[in-house]
């Protein structure tokens, strides 16, 4: 994103008290492209906020339209479509968006085409992520303002406006990009911990994959050690935070953690935890051994207790199949 401009306002009293700000930006301005444009100003002298944080701003989107085409026969030309629109767009928050709109003066060689009374307006907006099929939602206005509400923070969207009757060709488009939220909880797989000397030492690891509302892009993961209480006893904050599919950290702890915690964070700051219990590799290894023993020791029982009664059974069957294959061969049969 390249900067076209910058310019500084200074404050102008209306007369009533207030002051009122207006500035008009004549040049640097591309017919067909989108601009944003950000008011930042100074905090107020009762905040103490520290030199190095940036200043609060406000910003919105703006397309610059074309010029309207001439029409090919004006006689016959369709009457219902609305005068070509330009769009603002912003403040852009997390979950929700302010449209508004007017009309792109028009020649005055266009200008007894043009409709006088507009017949309301249409807006439109779906996500752009890639999905031809995507739905989209739509509201029919009369106004020139709207509020969109339930977006997904860090998604960008497509915002057209445009005169109820007029198609999908006819309307004017923005794209733009919600701002990002803290992330939900990352999902957190499991957790293991073993003792390197003689109980102290604990080396632990810990795996994880991205969350699945990830609200924006995440920009790092921070791993906590806590113990039976909740009491932090180690933490981390891992390399290859944006690893694919599954991320893994491991790390060496005095005491012996009981419990897990994985926090993913975007650019809006830190999200939810999701924690998980610890096991003991060792005890994992000896339930698997036991668990082994006891199934060897299940199948010889059986075998011990039943295996000379179905070896029986079995011979039998054996026994009397061949005396009846051996006895029907030797029998005549008159025609």
């Amino acid at each position: 994103m390249e900067e076209v401009g910058r310019r500084r306002i200074e404050p102008v009293a209306d007369g009533t008290g207030n002051n009122m700000n207006k500035v008009v930006i004549d040049e640097g301005l591309v017919t067909g492209q989108q601009y944003r444009v950000c008011l930042s100003w100074p905090p107020h002298p009762a905040c103490l906020t520290p030199a190095a944080l940036p200043h609060p701003r406000l910003c919105s989107y703006i397309t610059i339209p074309p010029l309207p085409p001439l029409p090919v026969d004006p006689e016959n030309s369709r009457t219902t479509k609305g005068p070509p629109l330009y769009l603002v767009l912003g403040p852009v928050h997390g979950r929700n968006v302010s449209v508004t709109w007017g009309e792109l003066p028009v020649p005055r060689d266009l200008a007894p085409h043009r409709p006088q009374v507009s017949r309301g307006y249409r807006v439109t907006w779906r996500m752009v992520d890639g999905q031809v099929s995507h739905p989209g939602h739509s509201s029919n206005l009369v106004t020139r303002r709207h509020l969109i509400r339930g977006l997904i923070p860090g998604t960008r969207y497509e915002v057209c406006v445009g005169e109820t009757l007029a198609n999908d060709a006819e309307l004017a488009c923005d794209v733009i990009t919600t701002q990002e939220d803290v992330p939900g909880p990352a999902v957190t797989e499991g957790a293991w911990c073993w003792s390197q000397a003689h109980g102290t030492h604990w080396r632990c690891d810990v795996t994880w994959g991205p969350p699945l509302q990830p609200r924006g892009t995440i920009t790092g993961y921070r791993v906590e050690y806590r113990d039976g209480e909740g009491y932090t006893l180690l933490e981390s904050l891992p390399r290859g935070s944006l690893c694919r599919p599954l991320c893994h950290h491991s790390a060496t702890a005095t005491f012996h953690p009981s419990t897990a915690c994985v926090i993913a964070s975007t650019a809006a700051g830190e999200g939810w935890e999701s924690c998980v219990p610890i096991q003991d590799i060792r005890g994992r290894v000896l339930a698997y051994f036991e668990l082994r023993v006891l199934v060897v020791i299940a199948v010889t029982i059986f075998v011990y207790r039943f295996g000379p009664a179905i070896l029986k059974a079995i011979l039998r069957c054996c026994v009397r199949g061949l005396y009846r294959h051996m006895e029907g061969g030797e029998k005549q049969h008159p025609v």
